[in-house]
């Protein structure tokens, strides 16, 4: 689940930063912690959509046979995906996207927003020291 879930949320990131910076790229540098929030946002919750059906699976498996839960032939994705479609369809699968979507998404903006501002502080600090040796 989490190979996947960062693929997508690096990938969406880049992709969404890179097509708001060319909407309006002169105000781009004004506005960044905007860009970034929203495309850290939109990022992560792709991810957390688009990776909830491993997430079920994930969590299917960590409980079962515990509490009512389900028990498993096997604890292949598979079998266990079989289950779930076989008892509450293909909307089983999808089970908890929206909380999940809004964990994510603010979080992966303060995440990025914050990592970013930290990287530009940290280049114009090392960028000013090194104008300061030169001289």
């Amino acid at each position: 689940m989490n190979a996947p879930f960062t693929a997508v949320y690096f990938a969406t990131y880049e992709a969404a930063k890179k097509g708001l910076m060319e909407i309006s790229p002169e105000s781009a540098s004004d506005e960044k912690w905007v860009v970034h929030g929203t495309a850290g946002a939109a990022a992560g919750a792709l991810a957390a959509a688009g990776t909830t059906p491993l997430d079920v699976v994930k969590t299917q498996l960590q409980c079962q046979g515990v509490c009512g839960c389900d028990r498993f032939k096997s604890g292949s994705i598979g079998d266990v995906i079989k289950t779930i479609v076989k008892k509450d369809g293909y909307r089983g699968l999808m089970r908890g996207w929206i909380p999940r979507m809004f964990f994510h998404a603010p979080a992966a903006a303060i995440s990025w927003s914050t990592y970013e501002a930290s990287k530009s502080f940290f280049q114009e600090l090392n960028d000013n020291s090194n104008s300061d040796n030169v001289t």
